[in-house]
């Protein structure tokens, strides 16, 4: 059964990985939420996509660079949605923020964006039961690698944006359990391979009604998406 899944939250309506985001694509029936992970320069994780804070905020620098403290005082709202004005508290939400918000309610989809400590993400994901439910995905086999050292429950799963005909088999040797494919890279015979392998597939980022029934028609059963509500107008 297809489903969908928020990315960054319900992004094109509220602003990106914020708890507003999150809830937005709860409230529009998205069964499960991605958002970003990184870290800040004293160690607390965070969800944030970009590299550095200036296009999601009103500030400036990298995240690697600036301490929990310096990022609890941006505005993560008005840069990217005007009618999310500066003084509404929309704010970069720590990881436990992210898990309360999104976990009671929907599949959290983690995606990696930096090497992190494995143990503290999995003792986190335990501490609200979500072990086995979260999933957690990246590009970066070696990162997910790390993640299955820590903990042999939770889900994995890769993301590409080129296609190899070894792919699936890269993933099932990541003991994944989806691979997620862009658009661009995905057919009725990728949908194929990967199912041979045991593996599901998503598909990102998809912001268009036809590639959802096409998706739907290939055997996707994920479609990560700016716009959770597509899936229910299906």
């Amino acid at each position: 059964m297809l489903f969908s899944v928020g990315h960054r939250g319900a992004s094109a309506y509220a602003p990106e990985n914020t708890i507003a985001a999150f809830e937005e694509a709860i409230r529009l029936g998205a069964k499960g939420v991605e958002f970003d992970l990184r870290i800040t320069a004293d160690g607390v994780m965070v969800a944030l996509h970009d590299e550095t804070v200036d296009r999601t905020t009103h500030g400036t620098g990298k995240v690697a660079e600036l301490t929990w403290h310096h990022l609890r005082q941006l505005d993560a709202g008005s840069q990217l949605h005007p009618r999310f004005t500066r003084g509404r508290g929309v704010r970069i939400p720590s990881l436990q923020e992210a898990l309360l918000a999104i976990g009671p309610y929907a599949r959290p989809v983690i995606e990696l964006k930096t090497e992190l400590p494995w143990a503290e993400l999995v003792a986190m994901l335990r501490r609200f039961d979500l072990e086995k439910k979260a999933m957690v995905i990246s590009f970066e086999g070696r990162w997910l690698s790390g993640v299955r050292k820590a903990s042999r429950e939770v889900p994995l799963g890769l993301l590409a944006q080129r296609w190899y005909e070894n792919l699936p088999d890269l993933a099932r040797g990541l003991d994944a359990e989806a691979l997620l494919l862009h658009t661009d890279i995905l057919g009725t015979s990728q949908v194929a391979a990967a199912t041979a392998r045991g593996l599901e597939t998503w598909a990102w980022t998809v912001n268009d009604i036809g590639v959802v029934a096409a998706s739907a028609a290939m055997g996707v059963t994920g479609i990560i998406t700016d716009q959770p509500d597509l899936i229910r107008t299906r």
